[in-house]
């Protein structure tokens, strides 16, 4: 076939809607994806049908049913494996490899094995790459430049001097991408928000990012035809690889004969032995009992396939917490004050104006205990009138919040200590005042 423009813009667009999607694209969501205006339909139908039976196909009056035909393994879906998350993996386990006793190396960290099965993966799917097989051609690999591996291309800036290995000893590198923790994996889905994060601070994408972070707070399961429609968006376009990352399939999770979801986070929650389902959080289900909150409808396992849900890491790390700051800043707009939620690309989390003279800084803590160090971390911001950081009154019998903060706070450079009832009654008082004045 001639080879045009259009051919390999069409090409591109299948293969990357394939790495997603299981069925094939409308028209109208192939026009999306080519940047095309719907108007452009039938120009779009004439291009697939000098395509038809050489690089695509269909069946006629299927929906649906446009495919590629291609073994390339790279097109498939489900299968995408983010060298991120597989470095982070390999440098953890080897960090955790190497504070071991000479005695027990021979039992390998999950962590490593983890990292070591992805890069095999990896090299099944690109079909052009060996990776190492065994320990010792693991640690030859690693001594030498992270970016001669082919797949490492996706990261940016990455220094032709990188390795994991550095005169015989972990290396800086590994020790910056290891992540810790008892649960392993859900550290390492936890990182994709910290990229998500330096990617829109290094790009200025502050509405993505805001974006983003109230769909993963209110959104964690999706159905697949709007996971499809977000990927498309105007804002969320620019972070479409994260999403990726961010959102599973949820009959991948887990597997149940009917998936039922948190009434307060609105995950998928756990089976139990006796065949009843909890949440995943503690709190969640407390709190759901306490408010007398309603079940969220259900999905039979025939209906999950199309149905999309966040790792478990994103949920607790992104998901949880959030939901306490949506909430506080949903309760001081209704009184009528202005609140921005993570300004600055998420320098914080709420910035509250009640005028121009009067305004702070406030992050939200879901903490199960005082972090003293994390504490100290927060800055105090000398462009706002007064910084807090707030806990949920429900967290206060165990971090008792009047009483440890008069020991903390004249350690904390002007930063104050708050639960979220205090902060709410502050609110109403200033505005009292104003409405006086």
């Amino acid at each position: 076939m001639k080879i045009t423009r259009h051919r390999d813009k069409i090409l591109n667009a299948l293969q990357e809607w394939f790495r997603i999607h299981k069925k094939g694209p409308t028209l109208e969501e192939l026009c999306v994806e080519l940047e095309m205006q719907p108007r452009q339909k039938a120009t779009l139908q004439r291009w697939l049908q000098t395509m038809r039976g050489i690089d695509v196909d269909w069946e006629d009056n299927i929906a649906r049913s446009l495919r590629l035909l291609t073994s390339d393994p790279e097109v498939e879906p489900g299968l995408q494996i983010p060298v991120t998350e597989t470095l982070r993996y390999l440098a953890t386990g080897l960090v955790e490899w190497e504070k071991q006793e000479p005695m027990n190396r021979a039992c390998i960290p999950t962590a490593l094995r983890v990292g070591m099965s992805r890069m095999h993966l990896t090299s099944l799917l690109s079909g052009d790459e060996q990776a190492p097989s065994n320990l010792p051609e693991f640690f030859d690999w690693a001594k030498k430049p992270v970016v001669e591996w082919k797949p490492a291309a996706e990261i940016k800036h990455l220094s032709s001097a990188v390795t994991l290995i550095e005169d015989g000893l972990v290396s800086d590198f590994a020790l910056q991408w290891q992540v810790t923790g008892a649960d392993v994996e859900m550290q390492v889905q936890e990182k994709v928000l910290q990229d998500v994060l330096e990617y829109c601070r290094a790009n200025q994408l502050e509405e993505a990012y805001r974006t983003l972070r109230k769909l993963i707070i209110e959104r964690p399961v999706l159905p697949y035809s709007e996971y499809r429609r977000l990927l498309s968006s105007s804002q969320l376009r620019p972070l479409r690889d994260f999403l990726r990352q961010i959102y599973v399939d949820l009959v991948d999770l887990t597997s149940d004969p009917t998936y039922h979801f948190c009434p307060r986070c609105k995950y998928v929650m756990r089976r139990r032995q006796d065949k009843t389902y909890n949440c995943r959080n503690m709190t969640c289900e407390q709190l759901s009992a306490k408010l007398r909150l309603p079940p969220q409808p259900s999905i039979p396992k025939h209906e999950a396939e199309d149905w999309k849900v966040l790792t478990p890491g994103v949920h607790r790390y992104g998901t949880l917490p959030g939901l306490w700051e949506i909430q506080l800043a949903e309760a001081l707009t209704k009184l009528g004050v202005r609140v921005a939620l993570w300004p600055e690309i998420d320098e914080f989390d709420l910035l509250v104006e009640f005028s121009k003279k009067v305004r702070w800084a406030i992050d939200v803590k879901d903490w199960s205990y005082l972090d003293e160090e994390r504490l100290r971390k927060v800055e105090y911001r000398f462009d706002t009138t007064e910084t807090f950081v707030v806990f949920p009154d429900e967290r206060n019998d165990l971090l008792r919040i009047e009483v440890e903060r008069q020991r903390l706070e004249p350690e904390l450079g002007g930063v104050r200590l708050k639960l979220v009832s205090e902060i709410i009654s502050q609110a109403k008082q200033i505005l009292e005042k104003k409405n006086h004045a």
